[in-house]
């Protein structure tokens, strides 16, 4: 049976903000009625989210890249002139084969985040597209350094009405969102929770390997009676209970959803200055920032964010008049357009 003329890959096995992208995308498409399909591994989470938003799904027999099967599934079922879109690393490989056995097919990669692409075959792969998509200009500029140009910068998306705002003052209560995983910066984020006033409480939302290392920090630092691990909760739960959102990553970010998220519920950001994080928040206006690592310089900024409410008003509507850039629709829209310059029609 011939697949739609576009179809979206991720091989990951987890549902992080990767994988929400593509969800949000596949569903814009589709209710845009478009022939869209995703495929993705038999055991991969956004199988059933897929299926609940009305997305079809495509099984892939492995998580694999360069499985064979993978590979003569979508090079014998793809339509003439399809789109092939990509969105994680494994996901890329599979592409640039199909690719190679199917010339006519266009091949998009979205490239998430800001680290190098490795010599060889990394680069290779990501250089077999007919365009590779980052989303954000940090992204761009690391991939053109690995030698391997960029056809645009397409930022990660929220559905913005779908966050309610924020329910009020909860007494200095400061909200982490994301995987347990270095490149998230929970480490120094602890440190400047210390020197915090004693009153001031922390909420860890997510879940990762980092989880057990985390909780024994905590305790070293003696305030793990002021840390709530809260697990995988939806960011729109969690964030209208927060006075101010922490993102103190170290690298990897690309486009981060969870500034977008707070500012959607109008929840003031304090961010680290990762090129990634102030292509979207301006100090001072729609965002406080600290330099990354700096866990004095990350405590003052959340001290004068819980403390001085004039300030945290004025970075809540600095985020409330950007955040509307960064709807599904403006996403899909861009993407739709980009195809359109590949030469597919609607």
């Amino acid at each position: 049976m011939r697949l739609p003329s576009i179809v979206h890959l991720d091989l990951g096995l987890e549902l992080r903000g990767g994988q929400r992208q593509v969800l949000l995308l596949g569903s814009w498409l589709a209710a845009e009625g478009l022939p869209v399909a995703v495929g993705v591994p038999r055991a991969a989470p956004l199988v059933d989210a897929l299926a609940a938003a009305g997305v079809p799904v495509v099984l892939l027999p492995s998580r694999r890249g360069l499985d064979p099967r993978n590979v003569l599934l979508l090079a014998r079922r793809l339509p003439p002139k399809a789109i092939l879109h990509t969105h994680e690393a494994r996901a890329a490989s599979l592409g640039a084969v199909v690719r190679l056995l199917r010339p006519d097919v266009r091949l998009v990669h979205t490239r998430r985040v800001s680290y190098p692409l490795g010599r060889g075959w990394s680069r290779w792969k990501y250089a077999r597209a007919d365009a590779v998509v980052a989303v954000g200009a940090d992204v761009a500029r690391v991939v053109e350094d690995s030698g391997v140009p960029v056809a645009a910068v397409i930022p990660s998306a929220i559905p913005v009405a779908e966050y309610p705002p924020r329910t009020g003052w909860h007494g200095g209560r400061i909200g982490i969102i994301g995987a347990l995983t270095p490149q998230k910066g929970h480490e120094i984020l602890l440190e400047a929770v210390r020197g915090l006033d004693a009153s001031v409480e922390l909420w860890v939302v997510g879940e990762g390997p980092l989880r057990e290392r985390l909780m024994q920090r905590a305790h070293a630092l003696g305030i793990a009676h002021r840390v709530h691990w809260k697990g995988w909760v939806p960011a729109a739960q969690v964030l209208p209970q927060l006075d101010a959102v922490a993102v103190p990553s170290p690298h990897g970010e690309g486009s981060s959803g969870v500034i977008k998220e707070a500012w959607a519920c109008g929840v003031p950001v304090v961010c680290s200055d990762l090129p990634a994080n102030v292509e979207l928040v301006e100090a001072g206006v729609c965002g406080m920032v600290a330099p990354v690592g700096d866990a004095q310089a990350l405590a003052r900024a959340l001290h004068d964010v819980l403390h001085n409410r004039s300030l945290a008003a004025r970075l809540v509507e600095g985020g409330r008049a950007r955040v509307t850039a960064y709807d599904v629709p403006v996403m899909g829209a861009a993407y739709l357009r980009h195809y359109g310059a590949l030469g597919y029609c609607v």
